[in-house]
């Protein structure tokens, strides 16, 4: 009877055998379908980083309009130059108006004196000028890719010369006011109304001065804010 057997356990084993294989088969198949998953999975990722970037890169910021700092700068550079050239233009009438009253000798003591040593200050003042102006001006270029440098060079130069000219009125002005009592020593009365008008007008250059300074410093500062951002 064994032996009658062994034909249904060689069929009964050869079942099992192809139903494991069978299941095998069906376990590999299935496994595309979790790769499929992984890929979706990736894929909404990679769209969540996207959308991330791209609400980061539309947040507001204030940009830096390179045209409008090139045009601002060659301007202010001219009016740079033309400020130092009538500089250069008050210190050469100075000095020719002291030369002349020493050899003519009509114009007084007092006026040659306030002559030769307005006009030896303004020297010292324009020299000066002539260094702080040619650091930035040495600089400045029309490329669009040094327009930064260019205006945060020219603010730097403004900076130094407001600076320079608030300060001059200082020593002008005790100059202006020895002139006014030297000419009212000489005359016998004191004109109240050109020491009035002398000392405004060394005021007003002091505050202009003054007012420019905090202005172009703010700016400055604004601007290298906006460059530390970039």
């Amino acid at each position: 009877m064994k032996d009658d057997n062994l034909p249904l356990n060689e069929k009964y084993k050869a079942i099992l055998q192809s139903e494991q294989q069978a299941a095998a088969v069906l376990d590999i198949s299935s496994l595309p379908e979790k790769n499929d998953q992984g890929a979706v999975d990736t894929s909404a990722i990679d769209q969540q980083w996207l959308t991330l970037t791209q609400d980061w890169q539309a947040q507001p910021f204030e940009k830096t309009d390179i045209s409008a700092l090139l045009s601002q700068t060659k301007r202010r550079t001219w009016w740079a130059k033309g400020c130092f050239i009538l500089n250069i233009l008050a210190t050469f009438l100075s000095l020719v108006g002291f030369i002349y009253g020493v050899v003519n000798g009509q114009l007084g003591q007092p006026i040659n004196s306030f002559l030769g040593l307005g006009g030896l200050m303004s020297v010292f003042f324009v020299c000066y000028e002539f260094k702080i102006r040619r650091e930035s001006w040495s600089k400045i270029n029309n490329s669009p890719e040094q327009a930064i440098d260019n205006a945060l060079a020219g603010y730097q130069s403004s900076l130094k010369y407001m600076l320079l000219t608030k300060w001059s009125c200082v020593p002008f002005a005790v100059l202006a006011n020895w002139l006014v009592y030297s000419v009212a020593q000489q005359s016998g009365r004191l004109k109240l109304t050109e020491l009035v008008f002398i000392n405004l007008v060394l005021v007003s250059t002091f505050v202009v001065a003054e007012v420019l300074y905090r202005k172009r410093k703010k700016e400055y500062q604004q601007l290298r804010a906006k460059t530390e951002n970039l």
